[in-house]
């Protein structure tokens, strides 16, 4: 390793991200010294916090942590959607290789148990019923990741565990009169596509959704809405089923490159050396801290999430929103001028509502800065203007997550190292995130496996 050189890198990092920066230069340090596993305690209560969303409650249990040094082919570093669906993939197509997952609390810690549960086409760049930078190719995004969707229910299904799956389309409300245009434009345009979006008038939007302030919608008929805990659940099950080695509560604070890549890893106050000859890196939002990657273009962004109590039948009956369509709106009146709020409806009839706020991390931790009491106002208020007849709602709980925005705003999959041995896959921005994290750790195995596909070649161009 070539400490000098990355100490600078890490010393040009700190004057934007302080945290990040200093986690990086005593990595680097213990690295390069080969003093890790004496190295100095790090506190993880700056990096971590406990998953206490409502999704929680459906997570597996929790495997034994690490607790002794390890030599194996891939090192899977995240166990969300993207590290349990790379590992699985690659696992399943290579049965001969031993695949683990280190994951630094439990599976589903991060975005993948945290979300709004919502299931959407298209990627962050296409998505949202726009057409952005890769719009050249829009329907084959479009269409690619519609099946992926498919794909994901199907095998999550075939775990034995009901991950609460609906596809049943998704639709974005329309509340801003100076939007109606663009997105008419736009339903026209992908329709022409062979894509099948409608353009909703006032009448229907408010006749399927029940908003009665909407001014239109568009709709897509892929799409829906998922457990995020269950869906964890069964991933992990079928990744463990096919015979992948799951280590929770074990972090992995940075790596050493080389032929054999070497990881050091925490587990319950002890650390262990782990050798790889190759890793996925899938700690999205937690690459730049704790594995000094990408952090010159990994923004950690803070987003809320709440859950009503169940709705009463009159509650229910009154919204008038039809087959529980999940849908998200444009009228922006958050804190932040680029967020919306999401809902869906869930087997048991809450809402879970999301958005309003994004509001950016690049300080002393990673820990949500903000006071999730004023969050969950400004959500129940946003709610009550949604649906007059649901004011004074009881939200049972609001939490936050952190998701990894890019400042480039494109995901970022691919291969690097001076060994073309390091796999990664993050940076999914928002919305779109549940499907393209498993869809992307599908394709981190095609990497491995020197496969070709589409979106690779549109994502590492």
């Amino acid at each position: 390793m070539r400490t000098i050189g990355m100490l600078f890198r890490a010393s040009e990092i700190l004057r934007k991200h302080r945290l990040q920066a200093f986690l990086s230069l005593l990595f680097l340090i213990l690295l390069a010294s080969g003093g890790f596993a004496e190295g100095v305690d790090l506190d993880e209560s700056m990096i971590f916090d406990k998953n206490e969303s409502y999704w929680a409650q459906f997570l597996p249990r929790v495997n034994p942590a690490l607790d002794k040094n390890l030599s194996v082919d891939v090192a899977v570093i995240g166990g969300g959607y993207t590290g349990l669906s790379a590992a699985y993939h690659i696992k399943k197509s290579n049965p001969a290789l031993e695949v683990v997952i280190f994951e630094a609390g439990r599976v589903g810690s991060g975005a993948s148990g945290r979300h709004g549960g919502l299931v959407l086409a298209q990627t962050y760049s296409e998505g949202g019923f726009v057409m952005g930078a890769n719009k050249a190719h829009h329907k084959e995004i479009y269409d690619i990741t519609v099946a992926g969707m498919k794909r994901f229910k199907a095998l999550a299904e075939s775990s034995g565990i009901d991950p609460e799956f609906v596809l049943n389309g998704q639709s974005l409300g329309i509340f801003d009169r100076e939007n109606l245009a663009d997105f008419r434009q736009y339903a026209a345009a992908a329709r022409e596509m062979g894509m099948p979006i409608e353009f909703w008038e006032r009448e229907k939007a408010i006749g399927m959704l029940g908003s009665p302030g909407l001014l239109g919608a568009v709709y897509d008929p892929n799409g829906g809405m998922v457990n995020a805990g269950k869906l964890v659940a069964a991933l992990k099950k079928l990744a463990e089923d096919a015979g992948v080695v799951i280590y929770e509560n074990s972090t992995v604070w940075g790596y050493n490159e080389g032929k054999i890549i070497e990881l050091p890893v925490v587990a319950k106050g002890n650390r262990y050396k782990v050798k790889a000859k190759s890793i996925v890196i899938a700690a999205n939002a937690y690459a730049a801290a704790t594995l000094n990657f990408l952090a010159n273009d990994i923004e950690p962004a803070h987003t809320q999430v709440a859950v009503t109590a169940p709705l009463s039948e009159e509650q229910y009956r009154s919204l008038g929103w039809k087959d529980h369509i999940a849908w998200y709106d444009d009228q922006y009146a958050g804190t932040d001028s680029d967020a919306t709020f999401h809902m869906i409806i869930t087997k048991d009839r809450r809402i879970v509502i999301g958005g309003g706020s994004v509001e950016y991390n690049d300080d002393e931790s990673l820990l949500y800065p903000g006071d999730l009491r004023t969050i969950e106002a400004q959500i129940a208020k946003r709610l009550s203007e949604l649906y007059p007849s649901l004011k004074g709602i009881r939200i049972e709980n609001t939490w936050n997550g952190i998701i990894c925005e890019t400042r480039s705003k494109s995901e970022r999959i691919g291969i690097t190292g001076r060994h073309k041995n390091i796999f990664y896959a993050l940076g999914y921005n928002g919305g779109q995130g549940v499907n393209v994290s498993f869809l992307f750790g599908e394709l981190i195995s095609k990497l491995y496996n020197s496969e070709r596909h589409k979106l690779l070649e549109i994502y590492t161009k």
